[in-house]
């Protein structure tokens, strides 16, 4: 079967900060776990996937090496090299977004945390500007990592306004979602404002994350209000594309111009 069509990687965007050996990796993992990849066949070679992506056998070399350390392939001398997914395949970490706050829930209370900061800091004048208080207010700042059966996904830091932040401890970061914690607190969380985007790791994120510098991650902005219109946390959180996905569930009903596709809450 000739992946060519389907697994080309441009080697000319000197913008793009990733390494190609990373980009070439995260293809063919993919075709991997999707089966493009059958398990009883053998891959390509290391100069047939050069020629394919246009690109060095060494670079093809470092992409087998980091998909041999994942398990995901095993080379035999003299047979070649066999794709070992594993069995039902790769599950990832899913969060719903038509359910924003339910669904973020959920998803805390199955998955770990670490705390890696928490202090009061002044904030900002970016912090401060979409927080709507002054710059140099007293805010709490917690850097936490997300880990699912043990492996990181997610990095966030989070701003929260000094009085809420001293209702609760970095142990409890660790033990309940944020979500639950402003609950107890007696806050009501009323509306969340949330865009993503995409950024590539920088050196102190990556190594926690288990990437490259460079690599791409999903950024996650959010700020979440309470019933007074007051925010109540601001968020940016970096996740690991290959480990965290969101799904969304359409319908299809009327709009001014047609038809259109509209987001179906749905639960977890």
């Amino acid at each position: 079967m000739d992946h060519r069509s389907s697994l080309r990687v441009s080697a000319s965007a000197p913008e793009d900060p990733t390494p190609l050996y990373h980009r070439i990796y995260m293809v063919l993992r993919e075709g991997i776990l999707d089966g493009v990849y059958p398990a009883d066949q053998v891959m390509p070679s290391e100069i047939e996937l050069a020629g394919q992506f246009s690109v060095s056998r060494i670079t093809i070399r470092k992409a087998f090496e980091r998909l041999e350390r994942e398990g995901l392939i095993l080379r035999q001398r003299g047979r070649g090299t066999f794709p070992t997914p594993p069995p039902g395949g790769y599950r990832r970490v899913k969060a719903d977004v038509s359910g924003l706050v339910e669904n973020l829930l959920a998803m805390g209370l199955r998955t770990s945390v670490k705390v890696l900061e928490f202090d009061y800091v002044p904030a900002s004048a970016e912090v401060a500007l979409e927080m709507g208080i002054e710059a140099g207010s007293i805010v709490q700042k917690a850097i936490r990592l997300r880990s699912y059966k043990g492996r990181a996904f997610s990095h966030a830091v989070t701003h929260v306004p000094q009085d809420i932040g001293r209702t609760f401890t970095a142990e409890d970061l660790e033990r309940m979602p944020l979500l639950r914690l402003f609950e107890r607190a007696g806050i009501v969380v009323a509306a969340a404002h949330q865009r993503t985007t995409a950024r590539a790791a920088c050196p102190n994120v990556a190594p926690l994350l288990g990437v490259d510098v460079g690599a791409p991650l999903l950024c996650i902005h959010r700020l979440v209000r309470d019933q007074d219109d007051r925010v109540i946390e601001r968020i940016r959180a970096l996740y690991r594309p290959d480990v965290y996905e969101f799904e969304l569930k359409l319908t299809i009903g009327a709009g001014p111009e047609g038809t259109l596709w509209r987001p179906t809450p749905s639960a977890l």
